[in-house]
């Protein structure tokens, strides 16, 4: 049987009659192999891709598919963060056809407002083998008097509604799918990592998650990290990396 090597490519999902983009990271192995497999959420708008976590993943013979969100970096359709999880649930059902993908051993891992959107995710369906929320976005707590100045700036790369349609969308996601009502009802194992040096989103939100985590998911508070962990990305690997393997293999 031949032996293929590492690969990394982008695949094309249609995903609410859009075309979605995701890259992938395949491990080098026989012809034919399904390998345990990680989703990528990226945060919004999206500029961090988690590159690091994934390329240490495929290291270890784990495989990454990152979708990219409708309305950013190259898909199709407009942004709205009300439809987060919806894509979230439609790209892992994609992820799982795949074919160098293990269906029963696939694990999530979201970064900031994809890390809220991956607890929601996790808590919508039973087979997942573990979860990953980096500094997830919180609830209605999110909503202050510099929201519409904040989606403004960093908005900019994606393709948006207007700003007030913006802020109502992502006002209502917050309410909908307030991470507070999700993280309960997660079976997975659960790891959170957030630092105390997090300016965008607070901390408080992920102490509050951990209060609200069924028994046994973690929460670790990274000392002198920002909310990109810029400089304690190694720190951030390796501690994601390792929890990720450890479910999976």
């Amino acid at each position: 049987m031949a032996r293929l090597a590492a690969h990394a490519g982008t695949l094309i999902f249609r995903v609410q009659g859009q075309r979605l983009l995701a890259g992938f990271h395949r491990p080098s192995g026989p012809e034919g192999k399904r390998f345990p497999t990680v989703l990528f959420l990226h945060g919004f708008p999206g500029s961090e891709k988690s590159i690091d976590v994934q390329r240490t993943l495929l290291a270890r013979g784990i495989a990454s598919v990152a979708p990219s969100f409708l309305g950013s970096w190259g898909s199709g359709g407009v942004y709205r963060f009300s439809t987060l999880v919806a894509q979230a649930q439609a790209a892992l059902r994609a992820t799982r056809k795949l074919y160098f993908v293990d269906p029963g051993r696939i694990a999530v891992y979201g970064f900031s407002m994809g890390g809220w959107t991956a607890l929601n995710l996790a808590a919508s369906i039973a087979k997942i083998r573990g979860v990953v929320a980096v500094a997830p976005c919180g609830g209605p707590e999110m909503i202050s008097s510099s929201t519409s100045a904040f989606l403004a700036h960093l908005s900019r790369p994606l393709n948006v509604p207007p700003l007030p349609q913006l802020r109502t969308d992502f006002v209502r996601a917050l309410e909908r799918f307030d991470p507070a009502h999700a993280v309960p009802r997660i079976k997975a194992p659960l790891l959170i990592v957030h630092g105390d040096r997090d300016e965008t989103i607070p901390l408080s939100i992920s102490r509050r998650l951990e209060s609200l985590a069924p028994q046994g998911a973690r929460l670790v508070v990274v000392h002198g990290a920002d909310h990109g962990f810029l400089e304690q990305r190694a720190q951030l690997v390796r501690l994601t990396a390792n929890f990720l393997e450890l479910k999976l293999k």
